[in-house]
């Protein structure tokens, strides 16, 4: 009791990643005792355990900081395009708040960062306004046996975007 600040900060310095998932989690716990989970995301932002990384995702969703799209961009960043349950925690802790973080990652990945097969991955799990277009994009310029996958993305999509979107595809 009153200790838990010292415990989180010893789990998350410590050598073994699942120590240092404890550590966050522990954290998510303590967080109405007053312990600060995005200065435990801040530390672990870069760690080098996808797992690691994977757990500070899931940390950081519904959290109302200002800092959650950044940090979000940062851990989006480090999608390698393979690990699939990396996108789907990108994907949880972006919830509620996807036209930020992916504005974030946008910005720091560049104008064509998101050509890349990780890029290509964080758009089809992406539900903010500004993925149709992209999502439209990579239709245009994917190969036939891979345009199933970015259509039922935009099933997640409504509104303007979308429309938009499909226009583009379909009105050259």
């Amino acid at each position: 009791d009153g200790r838990g600040g010292h415990f989180v900060t010893a789990a998350i310095k410590d050598k073994d990643p699942n120590i240092r998932i404890v550590g966050i989690r522990l954290a998510r716990q303590l967080a109405g005792t007053g312990l600060d989970v995005i200065q435990v995301a801040k530390q672990l932002v870069r760690d080098k355990s996808p797992q690691v990384r994977r757990e500070v995702a899931i940390a950081i969703r519904h959290n109302e900081s200002s800092e959650v799209p950044m940090l979000w961009a940062e851990l989006a960043a480090q999608h390698d395009g393979k690990d699939r349950w990396y996108l789907e925690a990108l994907g949880i802790a972006a919830d509620g708040q996807w036209d930020a973080c992916f504005a974030a990652w946008t910005e720091k990945v560049g104008k064509n960062g998101w050509k890349t097969s990780a890029g290509k991955d964080i758009a089809w799990r992406s539900r903010a306004k500004a993925a149709p277009a992209l999502l439209a994009q990579i239709i245009k310029s994917s190969p036939e046996k891979e345009h199933p996958r970015y259509y039922r993305a935009l099933d997640f999509h409504s509104g303007p975007e979308k429309d938009k979107a499909l226009q583009s595809i379909l009105l050259p």
